[in-house]
């Protein structure tokens, strides 16, 4: 779509279309704080959503699919500072069409949006034998000490057996099945771990500290193939030059 200013009317509606959207944008960026991030945010979704329906309907292809993209990342855009970059850009972004006239891969190249979560996990730092790997805390109940490990009647790939907890029979997880290594060791501890409504247990052979990750910290599983290779691990960090793996909760339930 190389010149879409072709007429006076088509202008006009095109004009008014960046001009109406610059400001709603240059209003968001004058509002959002840390007291309002999260209704401005919330707001900035719903208007993202009408953005990328006028840019479709105005044949703004290029900005369409850099709208698209902001509205998938928003989430991930967590703190003001983060909203601020990301509306700038925008904001630049539609001064650019405006001058240009003219909607190109080129000239959206120019204004790529790259959201870097700022957020903080908090992961609880496990060990089975010599293999180490994180919880996130927020899925973690408890960690108890001797249990008692009752086997299933019949065999499940995956479970190792059933321990009591508070009145409910919880399905121990059975990580050696996935290639973890046990290690020489008498003594076990069973994470109890709950994710959206359902409880089950990690044993593993120490429990220590608590680390705090960002996302930047993690890096893919699918890039280092010489890796163990586990169902519920895609991510990893490197501590003290060993690498920990990071349990994916969701995967590991289903």
């Amino acid at each position: 779509m190389s010149d879409f200013f072709g007429d006076d009317f088509t202008w006009e509606l095109k004009k008014y279309f960046l001009e109406a959207t610059s400001k709603e944008v240059e209003s968001f960026i004058d509002l959002i704080d840390p007291s309002t991030f999260a209704k401005v945010t919330a707001e900035i979704r719903e208007a993202s959503a009408s953005w990328t329906v006028d840019a479709k309907t105005n044949e703004f292809t290029f900005l369409e699919t850099w709208l698209t993209n902001f509205s998938e990342k928003i989430d991930s855009l967590d703190s003001v500072e983060q909203m601020h970059k990301a509306l700038e850009l925008l904001h630049k972004y539609l001064t650019g069409l405006l001058s240009e006239k003219k909607d190109s891969a080129e000239l959206a190249a120019h204004f790529p949006l790259v959201a870097q979560s700022s957020r903080e996990v908090l992961f609880l730092h496990c060990k089975t034998g010599a293999q180490e790997f994180v919880v996130p805390v927020s899925n973690v109940i408890e960690i108890s000490g001797v249990l008692p490990v009752y086997k299933l009647p019949d065999s499940r790939p995956g479970l190792a057996g059933l321990i009591p907890f508070r009145g409910e029979a919880i399905p121990v997880i059975d990580l050696n099945s996935y290639g973890f290594q046990s290690g020489e060791s008498s003594k076990y501890y069973y994470v109890i771990c709950e994710h959206e409504g359902m409880r089950f247990s990690l044993r593993v052979t120490e429990t220590d500290e608590l680390i705090s990750l960002k996302d930047q910290d993690m890096q893919n599983l699918s890039d280092h193939p010489t890796m163990l290779s586990v169902p519920f691990i895609k991510q990893f960090f490197v501590k003290d030059k060993h690498s920990v793996m990071v349990l994916d909760m969701e995967k590991l339930v289903a």
